[in-house]
């Protein structure tokens, strides 16, 4: 009979060797393997790559954001923090203000210094940056925040309180602002002392103006922004600065109601031609004692000063001379073995010349002498002949 084709390709299937079904087998073993090994290699690379992009992104984002934090800090170091908010939603920024506080605090004889000239300038700005740097570390203390640094001009810092309005409305006292900047004007002449007890050679003296009223706030610029403020009361104390006295604050008088009702005690000084407002009624601070000594400052009077005193201000810086001339203080005390009468001419002669000095240097600080000259000329004279004196009495 004859076979069919199917139970032939049956024969010829079951007669293959069994070595060529044991080499498929390894075969197909091996291009599984394979195909594994590509799919994890595959895995592998993208789980890799995919590695690679998340800290590239998180590096990128850690620069972007210290870039940001940089530029935020610039930005709120150049402009109050309250400001920098607002320019992020507006492009422009200006507020009136009802009750602003103002200072103005100038180093007096920086000018002095900056005359020696060390190293060309660079020495005595050196010098500048560290003392104006105490200031800005004293203005970062938290209970000052409410204080706004407006600028450096020269030797002369410009601060202000009460710009921030959401700050004014959480204080109980709608001037609680003004006695802070008073307490911070306080605290810049310690910070003075401390910087010439530190320094060798240093003896800067700090003179403030402080005045508060209405003012204008705002930015001025697209690139390079200036944050200022604007007004009469801005302008008044910078007055009470320029005419003012070393060592001592000045305030006007609308300023004393307020302060003096807060606790603090004032000398009243008396009126003093502002220009643009004629003459204004000015007090200082600290009060003089009984003795007519400024507590922990010395009371010392801008010789540039020309102004007309109706009341008094303590104790005339005039009074000082005498302590500064050994020879004036020695004449009182009588010498082992120096005749009596001989001393008794002496001694009213001695007391004589030391009141000319004393009104010579009057004339000379307030501008009653005639010339520059003719004081320089008397005092001139005048020592000369208390060192003839001093000789004659030690002869």
């Amino acid at each position: 009979s004859r076979k069919s084709p199917c139970n032939s390709s049956m024969l010829n299937d079951m007669e293959r060797p069994a070595d060529l079904i044991g080499q498929e087998v390894i075969l197909v073993s091996f291009l599984l393997l394979l195909l594994v090994w590509f799919l994890n290699r595959e895995f592998e690379v993208s789980y890799r790559l995919h590695y690679h992009g998340d800290v590239e992104a998180d590096l990128h984002r850690t620069k972007i954001q210290s870039m940001r934090d940089q530029a935020d800090w610039l930005l709120r170091n150049i402009i109050p923090y309250h400001v920098a908010e607002q320019l992020k939603v507006s492009q422009s920024y200006s507020k009136n203000h009802d009750s602003g506080g103002v200072i103005f605090a100038s180093i007096v004889n920086f000018s002095e210094f900056y005359e020696e000239n060390y190293e060309g300038g660079k020495e005595c700005y050196r010098v500048l940056n560290e003392l104006i740097g105490d200031f800005d570390e004293l203005l970062s203390k938290p209970h000052y925040s409410s204080i706004e640094k407006i600028k450096t001009i020269g030797a002369t810092y410009m601060a202000a309180s009460g710009l921030n309005t959401s700050q004014c409305q959480d204080t109980n006292h709608p001037h609680g602002h003004l006695q802070t900047l008073f307490e911070f004007a306080k605290e810049m002449m310690r910070v003075v002392d401390d910087f010439n007890n530190n320094m060798l050679w240093f003896n800067f003296k700090l003179r403030i103006g402080f005045n508060h009223g209405p003012l204008t706030a705002g930015v001025i610029g697209t690139t390079k922004l200036l944050y200022d403020i604007w007004g009469d009361t801005v302008n008044i104390a910078s007055r009470m600065d320029t005419t003012g006295v070393e060592c001592r604050i000045q305030v006007s008088e609308e300023s004393y109601r307020i302060l003096n009702k807060m606790g603090y005690d004032f000398d009243y000084r008396g009126t003093v031609n502002v220009k643009g407002k004629g003459q204004m009624k000015t007090y200082l601070y600290p009060k003089c004692m009984d003795n007519g000594i400024v507590p922990h400052h010395q009371l010392s009077i801008s010789p540039d000063i020309r102004v007309q005193v109706d009341g008094s201000i303590g104790r005339s810086p005039t009074d000082e001379i005498a302590s500064l001339v050994p020879s004036v203080q020695n004449s009182d005390k009588i010498a082992p073995g120096t005749d009596n009468s001989e001393t008794k001419d002496i001694l009213p002669s001695t007391k004589k010349l030391q009141k000319d000095a004393v009104r010579a240097e009057e004339r000379c600080r307030f501008g009653k002498a005639a010339e520059k000259t003719d004081c320089e000329e008397a005092g001139t004279e005048e020592v000369n002949e208390l060192t003839k004196l001093n000789i004659s009495k030690s002869v």
